[in-house]
């Protein structure tokens, strides 16, 4: 029997991943929460409503004096990624190229964007779909947006936090913001049974007494938060606009204050309008 059946659902919905995009959230959060370890998704959770998915990425250009045998074994991880998406139904996996420039300038994809573009494009013009799905930070799609909007398509975003125009989100018929909890929800069981999110307590008077040390206060534009530490471990005090507290708890406090960054921070940046 299988784990997940095929989506049921009046609206026939199409995901498009860039793969580049998903990558770099992946390994924001990784970098921020789990110590770099690399996280373990369920690619049929993360496409659960969706009739197709289609996945577009490049295999790592080789680099300016990387030998041949330490290429191969720095774009095997990659190449298992797509041949596990490939395995799975519904899924597609597009593959362009990618050259290494420089070292200013790193690693540079050629045609995962014109094929996203065309095959948006494609699927709305023969009305295959009744709504297509978007997972990018990249302005350059705005002018593909604005066209399937304007064509009558219905366009979702997918987009990272803190990391996307404006112009991009506001483009889109609705959008979701993907933050931890959007992504733990992809994870496999096992992995989550493995790492750990601080730990939230809310209260309407003050969680702290006299056995905690404060040893930070952090002020930002968007939050003010209070860092206290007791028997090596830490908490983050916050206080809403209706004058209750939020108490976040763990045992790394790098990994506390990227945590409330990150779900205190602003979604997107807009500039002020004159």
């Amino acid at each position: 029997m299988p784990l997940y059946n095929s989506p049921v659902s009046q609206n026939v919905k199409y995901l498009f991943i860039d793969g580049g995009c998903l990558d770099s959230l992946l390994e924001t959060l990784s970098n921020g929460l789990f110590g770099k370890t690399q996280l373990e998704i369920d690619y049929l959770r993360l496409a659960s409503d969706y009739q197709k998915v289609f996945y577009y990425d490049c295999l790592p250009a080789q680099k300016q004096g990387e030998n041949e045998v330490d290429y191969q074994n720095r774009i095997k991880p990659k190449i298992k990624l797509f041949n596990h998406l490939k395995s799975l139904n519904r899924f597609h996996v597009y593959e362009g190229t990618a050259r290494f420039r420089d070292k200013r300038r790193g690693q540079e994809q050629k045609e995962v964007d014109i094929m996203i573009a065309v095959d948006m494009l494609t699927h709305s013009f023969r009305k295959n779909m009744d709504e297509a799905t978007l997972l990018t930070n990249d302005l350059d799609f705005k002018p593909l947006i604005d066209a399937l909007v304007q064509n009558g398509m219905y366009v979702s975003l997918w987009y990272s936090k803190g990391k996307t125009n404006y112009e991009l989100v506001d483009a889109a018929d609705s959008r979701q913001v993907l933050t931890i909890h959007t992504v733990w929800g992809w994870l496999t069981e096992n992995f989550q049974k493995q790492v750990t999110l601080p730990v939230l307590s809310q209260s309407s008077f003050s969680p702290i007494d006299n056995s905690w040390t404060q040893v930070n206060k952090i002020e930002q534009a968007a939050y003010e938060v209070f860092i206290y530490e007791k028997e090596k471990n830490y908490a983050a005090v916050l206080q809403t606009i209706n004058g209750d507290y939020n108490l976040y708890q763990h045992n790394n406090l790098d990994q506390l204050k990227f945590y409330v960054d990150h779900i205190y921070s602003p979604d997107i940046i807009r500039k002020d309008i004159i």
